[in-house]
């Protein structure tokens, strides 16, 4: 017979397998390093923009700074960059250009470090440069706090809007318009990365590096910085504060976590192993990404938001075979325990970790709104302390529905922390989506709302069997059984994406130490 208590037991073993999955990934992940993770050192030293002919400043340098060797990059940027700043008295910035021109060679700076007197010199710019990188950080959380202050902050459950992709003045101009029309939060997608891009065997596009910021892509740091201003306009003139999320998919998590802490980005949404599933990234790649994004959001005091769309179908989809929603349900679980448990790792507290409620791609068609109601209940057991994000699809045919399915799947617990919609529906649903949350806290107040029982419980307890199996499979045989890889771990990992851009660190300096 199912029994609640039992449930609660289970959420226990699957935090306890999870953290312990995290902790082992989160060693690893600190005896490496990336070329995203480079190109993140030095945008936190200082390196922005773009170069003469528009391509992204720091991807150049490190592109240049790999094609040295795996044995250089594996030092790690900081500190060769430290030492051609000094030796050639340049700003970060100004170097950067000369590197990704052609008329600087960092390998020669490699060779100067071993001069012990150079290489504390280095040291010393490298630190002064991060000690810079997190005054900016701070500054803008003591702005964003005054102007919480200064306006009327609404009260969770947020609602936003997903707005589309298009240049940060259409963004921008979008933006405002939900913002008018009720928003608490926009959301904004980063494109894709050009390390990703080029993996994909997709066309590059290079900038104008004097365009005007209003025309850079809308989730560009460019872009996010033009919109931020935009949002703080709107904002003040409506008297309340709107919150500025971002969410990317792909092999740049680190330098979105810095361009987080220098933008005043709120809400980053950043999922470790979305990128393995739906990409086909190498699993050491993304979370080698992520612990490193994971402990500058740390420090930043950026709020992260773990999604729960991860679910790994790789194998039964080779064979043909459907996965049931009780399968796709618990994977999903699995791999968003992983990733919440990888964010603890890094010293984030569950308050600054919110959670996806249930995968969005389960829950489009009215037949399968119900299984919402297990979906909560599973997140509230699993993850104590995190709220929630109620995340409703872009596919058409269930947004009527999806307000109504919400007064039902939230009561019973804490209030999510936001309701997200899409732009242009996005701001037809801001009032129904408010009017849900609402209804459902109505119920919490009013009426003695119970366990789950009955067959939302048996839902509940198949999807949570299936999440430990997962979690057990990958402990015990690696990801092959999940994401379809050949046995040869070697092979397997140099044929994904972004497994040739990881490093063993040696003699590395740490600059997030």
């Amino acid at each position: 017979m199912s029994d609640p208590r039992s449930l609660e037991a289970r959420a226990h073993e699957l935090r306890d397998r999870a953290g312990a999955i995290a902790a082992g990934f989160s060693e690893s992940a600190d005896g490496l390093t990336t070329a995203a993770c480079e190109r993140a050192v030095l945008r936190l030293l200082g390196v922005e923009g773009l170069d003469a002919v528009g391509r992204p400043l720091a991807h150049e340098v490190v592109e240049r700074f790999a094609a040295l060797g795996p044995g250089r990059i594996a030092g790690g940027i900081a500190l060769p960059f430290a030492a051609a700043v000094l030796e050639y008295d340049l700003t970060p910035q100004a170097l950067a250009l000369e590197v990704a021109e052609g008329h600087v060679d960092l390998g020669l700076e490699s060779e100067l470090l071993q001069e012990p007197e150079r290489r504390q010199s280095a040291e010393r710019a490298v630190r002064e440069w991060m000690d810079a990188a997190w005054h900016r950080a701070d500054a803008n959380r003591m702005a964003t706090g005054e102007l919480r202050e200064m306006l009327r902050e609404p009260t969770p459950p947020l609602v936003g809007v997903d707005l589309p992709t298009t240049s940060a003045a259409e963004t921008a101009t979008i933006a405002a318009s939900t913002i008018r029309a009720g928003a608490d939060l926009v959301r904004v997608a980063v494109p894709r990365d050009r390390e990703l891009t080029r993996a994909l065997g997709e066309e590059v596009e290079s900038a104008d590096a004097a365009d005007d910021p209003a025309l850079a892509p809308g989730g560009s740091q460019r872009g996010i910085a033009h919109l931020r201003h935009a949002v703080d306009e709107t904002a003040a003139e409506l008297g309340r504060y709107v919150s500025l999320a971002s969410r990317a998919v792909g092999l740049a998590a680190p330098e979105q976590a810095v361009v987080a802490a220098f933008e005043r980005v709120d809400l980053l949404f950043s999922d470790p192993l979305r990128a393995v599933v739906e990409l086909g990234v190498e699993p050491g790649r993304a979370l080698a990404d992520h612990r490193f994004a994971f402990r500058i959001v740390q420090r930043a005091g950026t709020t992260a938001v773990i999604g729960a769309s991860a679910v790994a179908a790789a194998p039964e989809m080779a064979r043909g075979e459907p996965l049931g929603a009780t399968a796709r349900s618990g994977r999903a679980l699995a791999l968003q325990a992983i990733g919440v448990a990888l964010a603890g790792e890094a010293g984030l507290s569950p308050e600054r970790v919110l959670v996806g409620a249930a995968p969005p791609d389960l829950l489009v068609e009215r037949a399968t709104l119900p299984l919402g109601v297990a979906e909560v209940a599973l997140r509230r057991a699993v993850f104590p302390g995190h709220r929630l994000v109620v995340d409703v699809p872009e596919a058409a045919e269930p947004v009527a529905g999806w307000p109504v399915a919400v007064v039902a799947w939230l009561p019973g617990g804490e209030s999510p922390a936001l309701l997200m919609g899409h732009a242009p529906a996005g701001a037809g649903l801001l009032d129904r989506l408010r009017d849900a949350a609402a209804a459902a806290g109505w119920l919490d107040d009013g009426r003695a709302i119970g366990a789950i029982r009955g067959a939302v419980l048996e839902q509940a307890e198949a999807a949570l069997e299936a999440a430990l199996a997962t979690l057990r499979t990958l402990a015990a045989e690696g990801w092959e059984p999940l994401l379809g890889l050949p046995g040869d771990a070697g092979a397997a990992g140099a044929s994904r994406l972004g497994a040739a851009r990881v490093y063993e660190r040696r003699d590395y300096l740490d600059p997030l130490r």
